[in-house]
């Protein structure tokens, strides 16, 4: 059946009218609730009677010592809290801002479909609507089947996130939270799990290839002074040297009186790391500055995430200055499994999956393979384990010290070059 995503979003909202639910006992310091705002739409996936062999299976070849096969047939409660805004839909027009929500959803129905024909788990699915105030997003907790989740996918908002995870590890669920790579969000929490690298993990990953192939001496970090803060997390991934650094004033506006020519060497390669994405002009300023400053002089550029958005860069300078970029993803559309999934989300949906939609996709196909190798005590066995998706890689390191787990993060990060007019993996 192909649905189109005004009809995504009105199946949502008619599948959680609250009064359908059965009333639990009111907590001791209720928050009140807003009739037909909280969305509860539930799915129920069950093993089919011939399952293929399921994609992550320990075989003889993946099998690590000590890993005991999952029974058949387990079943899991998971609970998607994304940001629908059901509140704000007039029956025609879908709220902008819930676009976001609408596409991971649709990447994790393709993904909840193929893990039920891969059999070997059973899972119990509910989407919650959290819409946009903490205080809405509060309400969910006392809805009869919040508590039942074993396993949280969501929500966006970083202190959404926060309230949740301090839930969670009081009750001893998992959290999963695919959006908000934000550092500080909990501690003491080892069933939180951050799929999305944090500003940190890109840093790290951008340092660490640098001096693959540069001497740290030839190294420069460039950022104003209010991003000073950031810098510290080259340096530590950078034990045997240090980068220079080049710190600009917070209220300027371009690098006319900043000299480049000193960073330059015949023969050399001189590399510049801009951990900033405030200002586009700002960023425009330094290429310029630097593109005719140069002359013959080889040189690299490595910047955030945010550029590859930006739409004021002459793409001569993303060329001519060996411009790249640090990313949580990336999509090769030309690979038949990408293909596939964008057949199928078009002929499901009516439109065209973006980033979030594979996000979705991945997240969740990453979700039901753990779940099916180590059930419930996957979060422990992760920073043993890789697991590939259509956009992304995830590689989890727990963060803490001296022992105490805080939560474990993804460390995987895409270095992309710009190249023909897109930004690429480099090898």
């Amino acid at each position: 059946m192909k649905y189109t995503f005004p009809f995504l979003l009105l199946i949502v909202l008619i599948a959680c009218n609250p009064a359908k639910r059965a009333a639990t006992p009111a907590p001791s310091k209720p928050v009140p609730a807003k009739p037909g705002r909280t969305p509860v739409d539930t799915l129920r996936w069950t093993t089919p009677a011939n399952p293929k062999p399921p994609i992550g299976l320990p075989d003889k070849n993946t099998t690590k010592p000590g890993d005991k096969p999952r029974p058949s047939g387990d079943t899991y409660t998971i609970a998607y809290l994304l940001p629908f805004l059901t509140g704000q839909f007039d029956g025609t027009k879908v709220p902008d801002k819930s676009g976001l929500a609408l596409q991971f959803y649709a990447g994790s129905q393709l993904a909840l479909e193929e893990i039920s024909t891969l059999g070997g788990i059973n899972l119990n699915v509910d989407v919650y609507d959290t819409e946009t105030s903490d205080e809405d997003f509060q309400r969910l907790y006392y809805k009869p089947r919040f508590d039942k989740a074993q396993v949280y996918i969501g929500p966006v908002r970083s202190s959404q996130v926060s309230l949740l995870a301090e839930k969670t590890r009081e009750n001893r669920r998992i959290l999963v939270s695919p959006e908000s790579p934000n550092m500080d969000l909990t501690s003491r929490n080892p069933g939180f799990i951050q799929t999305n690298p944090s500003l940190r993990a890109h840093c790290a990953a951008i340092a660490k290839y640098v001096r693959k192939k540069s001497k740290a001496e030839d190294v420069v970090l460039v950022c104003k002074a209010k991003e000073a803060d950031r810098l510290p997390f080259f340096h530590d991934a950078n034990p045997s040297g240090k980068f220079n650094e080049l710190i600009m004033p917070d209220a300027a506006a371009n690098f006319d009186n900043t000299d480049l020519k000193k960073y330059l060497k015949y023969g050399r390669t001189a590399v510049f790391i801009l951990p900033t994405w405030a200002s586009q002009d700002f960023v425009m300023s330094f290429l310029r500055k630097l593109s005719a400053v140069k002359g013959s002089n080889r040189v690299e550029v490595y910047g955030m995430p945010q550029w590859m958005g930006y739409s004021q860069i002459d793409p001569e300078f993303l060329i001519n200055l060996n411009v790249h970029v640090s990313s949580a993803s990336f999509v090769n559309r030309d690979t038949e499994a990408s293909k596939k999934f964008e057949r199928s989300y078009f002929e499901r949906f009516g439109t065209v999956p973006n980033d979030d939609a594979y996000n979705g996709y991945d997240v969740t196909m990453f979700t039901g393979s753990m779940l099916r190798r180590f059930g419930l005590s996957f979060p422990e066995r992760i920073p043993r384990e890789t697991f590939t998706g259509l956009s992304r890689k995830f590689q989890f390191a727990p963060v803490g010290v001296e022992g105490n787990v805080d939560y474990v993060e993804n460390t995987f990060v895409y270095i992309l070059k710009f190249d023909q007019f897109n930004y690429v993996p480099v090898e």
